[in-house]
């Protein structure tokens, strides 16, 4: 391995370098759903708790009856499409308080919340040495089993060392057709909070020069995968990496200079740090990744709603044992995580993967900054200045072109050091040597008097008179007041209320898999010529964030919709099969069925029953026919089956089956000539869908689709 893989390399394996027809197409990965386990497996951290002090008894004339406050921490975001990810900063359910006595995370008051001194908003942590997910920092487990916590995984297990007390993610042994590969997925998008850093812990161990492990990320509103670079530290920069000595190099340097470790750290920005180490009797090539260091990822992600992680692997070539020359998430058996409540996240630091990801919201509205503060309160601090008070010695008069009775326009009166604390361009006018300065008044030509007026009120009152009658034509207004009048925070008020007013309410719909009938609304795009209209004001004002806000919400809304139907669909669907048990392989429990089909709404692999109806197209697109257990693969690799009339549901050769199945057939049925059967392949991706014209029909009928 060089010591350093260019940045703009592209994947090797087939199925991470193909470019997605479009950002709802999984590109040949098919989404798994496993089911939670119940406690003491797995823990719901953030389920509906009520408030025993908001009960209230109501007589009636036959049953008493109590009515509670019920709290339901609302989710973030999704992992994995079907797991709900809570930001941190959300109290743990009350029942699970008692874990977690004596520890940093536990309040005064009895909750249970992340540590203050956290920086991340979400943060999902996997310990091979328990096998075990943790969510936010909190030492129990969320998920169970490392594939349960995957978008999608094949020809991987967990290999347990129970000689070397060692575990870790390794390939399958024997698996020749299939390159292994895990991939994570993270969408914030159902907050509406993009990502402001991503740091991971991304652990793997090589153990000859032939073998290899490639990390790759890809923003969900991107088609294609980046490959992330490894650097591996030369002999004089690992000197400065104290945790190096503590590896299984057995190497221990006591030079350690914070400042050149930082610099190091700074200038490898976007990579993944490795280091080599010694040989030994068995091994002449030993590569570690740096323990509990986390790579700065956020080039990759910064400003997107979510992001998939992969990570495939490349088997040694050479050695019978090739297999477990590439290693992820290397970790001890005699370091677990689980049941090490005081140590908090001090504990996490030994997971192999630890994901950290810092949320913002779309556009950030700035506090009151501590000038204008001490402006409004340094004559008075028991008493706020007022604009049209007393102590005014600046007048703003407006010139408002739309104006023809000026008297109903009367000069503003504002505090000079107030308008200097508040507004970029009065502060310039005001040190300038224009005859504005020394007279202390000021026409403003051109500009309309209400939003104008607004904008100095605002100063003083901090918001905006009559705000919940204002529609998206007076935010735009004062949107342009405000960035002529440089008030920062104001401008960046009304890019989010802008935003608010735009975003639409339909989705919410979508989120409710207890009705049925809810993912049958149908869910209006945002105009587009609304969305254009407003990229044209965001660009004249210098709204960037608004910008960008819009950018993402045209790009991820396809997205969004496609996670909330897969959530409203059947999990039957999208339940995998059971896998092989080959030695050492890990146990999956729990029953399993697969569901295959031709081709699905939103790209390859199976995504629900309904299709978008496409403007000019079919809007009832294929049925889906669920089939028996077991994997399922292509008529084209599957010789002996065939059926007429292509795609077309029509009389198949298959009997019974081949119109059960359409053009998919059963491989786990005996004598089928495939003892072990490909993974799924694509189907034909349709167009995605368009703008006004996108919404999801009721299913078809049984009579229909025979």
């Amino acid at each position: 391995m060089s010591n350093q893989i260019p940045d703009n390399s592209e994947p090797t394996l087939p199925l991470l370098r193909q470019e997605r027809e479009n950002v709802v197409d999984f590109g040949g990965l098919c989404p798994l759903y496993y089911a939670p386990m119940h406690y003491p497996t797995e823990v719901e951290l953030y389920e509906p708790s009520f408030d025993p002090h908001s009960a209230a008894l109501h007589e009636n004339s036959r049953q008493p009856a109590a009515t509670v406050k019920v709290q339901v921490p609302l989710p973030c975001g999704h992992f994995n499409i079907w797991r709900p990810l809570h930001d941190r900063r959300a109290p743990v359910a009350a029942r699970l308080a008692r874990f977690f006595v004596g520890s940093a995370a536990l309040q005064p008051d009895g909750r249970v919340v992340a540590p203050n001194n956290s920086t991340w908003d979400s943060r999902i942590s996997y310990s091979s040495a328990d096998d075990e997910y943790y969510e936010n920092g909190h030492v129990l487990p969320v998920i169970n089993g490392w594939r349960h916590g995957t978008l999608a995984a094949r020809s991987l297990f967990r290999k347990v060392e129970h000689d070397w007390m060692m575990t870790y993610l390794a390939p399958e042994q024997g698996n020749s057709h299939q390159q292994p590969l895990a991939v994570w997925r993270f969408n914030y998008a159902e907050s509406r909070r993009a990502v402001e850093r991503f740091h991971a812990v991304l652990g793997f161990s090589l153990f000859a020069e032939s073998a290899a492990v490639e990390w790759c990320v890809r923003p969900l509103s991107s088609r294609r995968f980046r490959r992330i670079p490894i650097h591996v530290l030369t002999p004089e920069e690992a000197r400065y990496f104290s945790e190096i000595g503590s590896g299984d190099s057995g190497e221990s340097h006591a030079d350690d200079s914070l400042e050149q470790r930082a610099r190091i750290i700074e200038q490898y920005c976007g990579q993944i740090l490795a280091y080599r180490a010694s040989s030994n009797e068995y091994n002449d090539y030993v590569v570690h990744s740096v323990p509990a260091l986390a790579a700065d990822l956020t080039q990759y992600v910064e400003g997107e709603y979510g992001f998939e992680l992969a990570v495939s692997f490349v088997p040694a070539s050479e050695g019978p044992d090739g297999w477990q020359k590439a290693q992820v998430a290397r970790q001890s058996l005699h370091h677990p995580i689980s049941g090490r409540m005081r140590e908090g996240e001090d504990a996490l630091s030994r997971c192999g993967l630890d994901f950290r990801i810092k949320l913002r919201d779309d556009i950030v509205v700035p506090p009151v900054s501590v000038e204008l503060t001490h402006a409004l309160t340094a004559t008075a601090p028991e008493q706020r200045l007022c604009m049209d008070g007393p102590g005014c010695n600046f007048t703003i008069c407006v010139r408002d072109p739309e104006n023809t009775v000026g008297s109903l326009q009367p000069p503003i009166g504002a505090h000079e050091h107030v308008l200097r604390a508040g507004s970029e361009y009065f502060a310039a006018l005001l040190e300038s040597d224009m005859a504005e300065s020394s007279s202390k008044q000021v026409e403003l030509e051109g500009m309309p008097y209400g939003p104008v007026r607004s904008a100095i009120y605002f100063l003083y009152a901090d918001s905006v008179p009559r705000e919940e009658s204002m529609d998206l034509n007076d935010w735009i207004v004062l949107l342009d007041v405000a960035s002529r009048l440089s008030i920062p925070r104001l401008h960046q008020l009304s890019q989010a209320r802008i935003l608010a007013e735009v975003v639409p309410d339909t989705l919410a719909a979508l989120q409710d898999p207890s009705d049925e009938d809810s993912y049958k609304v149908p869910a209006e795009y945002p105009d587009l010529e609304t969305i254009e209209l407003l990229q044209g004001v965001a660009a004249d004002t210098g709204a960037h964030d608004l910008a960008q806000a819009l950018d993402r919400l045209v790009a991820y809304y396809p997205i969004e919709v496609c996670e909330n139907r897969i959530r409203s669909s059947p999990v039957g669907e999208f339940v995998p099969p059971p896998p092989h048990h080959m030695g050492t392989h890990d146990h999956d429990p729990g029953i399993r069925f697969a569901v295959g089909r031709a081709q699905g709404p939103f790209g390859r692999g199976p995504f629900g029953h309904h299709d978008f109806e496409i403007e000019g197209g079919d809007p009832h697109g294929p049925v889906q026919m669920p089939i028996m257990a077991g994997p399922v693969i292509h008529p084209e690799i599957a010789p002996g089956f065939a059926h007429a009339g292509g795609n077309h549901r029509g009389v198949h050769d298959g009997g019974f089956l081949g119109r059960l199945l359409g053009n998919w057939r059963l491989t786990n049925i005996p004598n089928n000539g495939h003892a072990d059967p490909p993974a799924p392949q694509p189907g034909p991706v349709p167009d995605v869908p368009h703008a006004t014209h996108a919404h999801m029909p009721p299913p078809e009928s049984d009579s229909e689709s025979d």
